[in-house]
């Protein structure tokens, strides 16, 4: 499993490790924080990045993609939303998408 976080900064990647046993399941992860990073390091497309922004169901899963890719990992997990205190990107706080990428398909 590979994890690609941006609202969670990774903690879900520091959860995940904290589990004995770990090592053989987590290949590790990418905190992509900014848009940029989620497009350069994680393979996230451009246009879909400038027509809905960072905080998207759609850039959740190539984010979940693109690390599973880059890790070459079986399983890829992504996080993007916003975490607050305010609103961003027009998404009110505590905005979430989440999306795990297998070879047998996506959620």
């Amino acid at each position: 499993m590979a994890v690609a976080e941006s609202l969670t900064g990774g903690e879900v990647a520091s959860s995940l490790v904290s589990v004995p046993g770990a090592s053989a399941v987590v290949v590790g992860a990418v905190v992509a924080y900014a848009t940029r990073i989620k497009q350069e390091v994680l393979g996230v497309d451009a246009d879909l990045l400038a027509r809905r922004g960072p905080v998207d169901g759609e850039v959740a899963q190539q984010m979940a993609a693109g690390v599973a890719r880059l890790m070459g990992a079986d399983i890829g997990l992504a996080t993007t939303g916003v975490a607050g205190p305010g609103a961003a990107d027009g998404h009110e706080a505590g905005t979430v998408h989440v999306a795990v990428v297998t070879s047998q398909g996506s959620l």
